[in-house]
């Protein structure tokens, strides 16, 4: 009977200490298991990302500095000389002066001779003759022929005073300057007045066949 009682209280030690070492694995198993998933979420927590700070730079623009006007200058008070009696004595002689011969006008400029043109004379110049150019020996064999048109310049007597080519022709405009100066003009009149005036005087080269 006695040795009943003891295999009873044996195979309870034994079932207490299996189910104590038991209990304590599953204690460590729990933990260990704990302490891993504790480090794998705290792994995991991604922080918010904080937003970045632009700092903008103003331009502030100088200072202007406005200079004040200078104070203005106080009025000067005239102070009264003591020599006042001395400007008795000071005499001012009398001066005569003739406006005739100081202000005397200079004489007028001499008029010059006005030329003008052709169509801005009351009555036209008339040509009286027409000299004939003389053929040059060099354009006669080179058979040169044209028109050369000279402007004359006529003086208040109806002579010509200035010749220039207006139209030119090779080897025909010395002869027809020539021919040119010795034309004769009744002279233009411009309000009853001779005047000189500017003409142009066409003369034509033409060999005889």
């Amino acid at each position: 009977m006695k040795s009943i009682e003891k295999t009873a209280d044996a195979d309870l030690r034994l079932k207490y200490q299996k189910t104590l070492e038991l209990s304590a694995a599953v204690a460590v198993l729990l933990l260990t298991v704990l302490f891993f998933s504790f480090q794998k979420y705290e792994g995991s927590i991604v922080l918010p990302e904080q937003p970045k700070l632009v700092i903008e730079s103003i331009e502030i623009p100088p200072t202007q500095q406005f200079q004040k006007p200078p104070p203005p200058s106080r009025p000067s008070i005239p102070v009264e000389s003591e020599d006042e009696d001395l400007l008795d004595d000071v005499t001012i002689e009398e001066t005569e002066i003739d406006l005739g011969e100081v202000f005397e006008a200079p004489p007028p400029p001499p008029e010059e001779d006005e030329v003008f043109e052709f169509f801005a004379v009351s009555e036209k110049p008339v040509l009286k003759h027409k000299e004939t150019p003389t053929y040059p020996d060099l354009a006669r064999r080179a058979g040169i022929e044209g028109r050369v048109t000279v402007m004359v310049t006529i003086s208040e007597t109806g002579d010509v005073l200035d010749a220039k080519i207006l139209k030119s022709v090779p080897m025909l405009d010395e002869a027809a300057l020539v021919a040119a100066k010795k034309c004769k003009f009744k002279p233009a009149k411009q309000r009853d007045r001779f005047v000189k005036v500017k003409m142009s005087i066409p003369f034509d080269f033409r060999l005889k066949g």
